[in-house]
């Protein structure tokens, strides 16, 4: 799927993963839609990462990307392609080591849509 996102309201959501605790990054409020995740090491080793989509319907979490290496000074794209989240639906990132991550979520939101 290759999404035209331009016509709707699109927004990035940083954070900085100060922790190795699973990190809430958004909550969902309305339809939205999670284009991709950016993950960037700021350090000069090698971190594990982990990103994770939590269903609140099923009050269960589910693995998108499980323990991948992000290159020390670099950075990982994980493309979601329009990967739709339900009301109170979230995104979290878990880092392997703490301020090595920067995370920016790119996300798509349709006003007037409920899940």
């Amino acid at each position: 799927m290759s999404g035209n996102f331009v016509s709707n309201a699109c927004r990035l959501i940083s954070a900085h993963l100060t922790s190795t605790g699973n990190t809430t990054i958004f909550t969902a409020v309305g339809y939205v839609q999670v284009i991709g995740i950016r993950l960037a090491n700021v350090t000069g080793s090698n971190v594990v990462a982990t990103v994770n989509w939590f269903n609140s319907a099923a009050n269960d979490q589910f693995r998108l990307l499980f323990q991948h290496a992000v290159p020390a000074n670099g950075q990982v794209w994980l493309p979601l392609e329009a990967f739709a989240l339900n009301e109170s639906d979230q995104i979290r990132v878990q880092a392997g080591t703490a301020n090595a991550l920067d995370v920016i979520l790119s996300i798509s939101e349709i006003p007037g849509r409920s899940g």
